[in-house]
């Protein structure tokens, strides 16, 4: 799983400039985390950047990239092998002021035969909606935010636990067309309450060419 839609969205939508401190969960190759980095670059110049990921494939080529990633030094990057469940039962003494994921969340669809794809999409004995949120709530600074990209049913399963600890503050609808159904869903959370923001994103129009709000949130990231 390299560069998609979902992962340039949460990242283009998700403001990391007041985080010193970022964490991607299922980091895979850095699109996030990168993305992320150059928002922080405009502010700062030694945040302080972390993936972690279940596969060392993913790990290994995301740390390839943050040697030849322009805006800041490779020093900034700390891309894990392992699990974030693992991570955050180890080292609670780490908090973040941004935690991001675009996780598996498919349960019980038809599965990839491509192992690798499997673990990018199914979250199925990987990483469960309850261990995500616990291992969030563990790392997570008390004024902090955790934002995340699931399709829309998904969405709703995630936030319907999530709101027994967590407040949410912003909520992106992802539709691909105006006559298609919402696809995606962009949820952002902190342990402060406060009010919801809904936005709708349409990222077609009729003639199935991007909308200009689409491709006004993406310029920054894409050539």
């Amino acid at each position: 799983m390299k560069i998609g839609t979902d992962a340039v969205l949460l990242a283009a939508l998700t403001d990391a400039t007041p985080a010193l401190s970022v964490l991607d969960v299922g980091c895979g190759c850095g699109v996030i985390a990168f993305c992320l980095a150059q928002q922080l670059s405009h502010t700062q110049t030694h945040p302080m950047v972390f993936g972690i990921d279940p596969d060392e494939n993913s790990i290994m080529e995301a740390r390839q990239n943050a040697t030849s990633y322009p805006l800041l030094s490779p020093d900034v990057f700390h891309f894990i092998h392992g699990r974030v469940q693992d991570l955050a039962a180890v080292d609670q003494r780490q908090k973040f002021d941004l935690i991001v994921s675009n996780p598996p969340f498919f349960g019980n669809d038809l599965k990839p035969t491509d192992a690798s794809r499997l673990k990018s999409k199914h979250r199925d004995a990987q990483l469960s909606f309850e261990e995500l949120l616990d291992s969030v709530l563990k790392l997570l600074n008390p004024n902090g935010r955790f934002a995340l990209i699931l399709p829309k049913i998904e969405g709703e399963d995630f936030d319907r636990r999530a709101s027994e600890k967590l407040f949410c503050r912003k909520r992106v609808f992802l539709q691909p067309t105006a006559k298609k159904p919402i696809h995606r869903v962009i949820q952002e959370y902190s342990q402060e309450n406060g009010p919801c923001e809904e936005h709708l994103l349409v990222i077609r129009n009729e003639q199935n060419e991007y909308t200009e709000e689409y491709k006004a949130v993406v310029k920054p990231y894409l050539l």
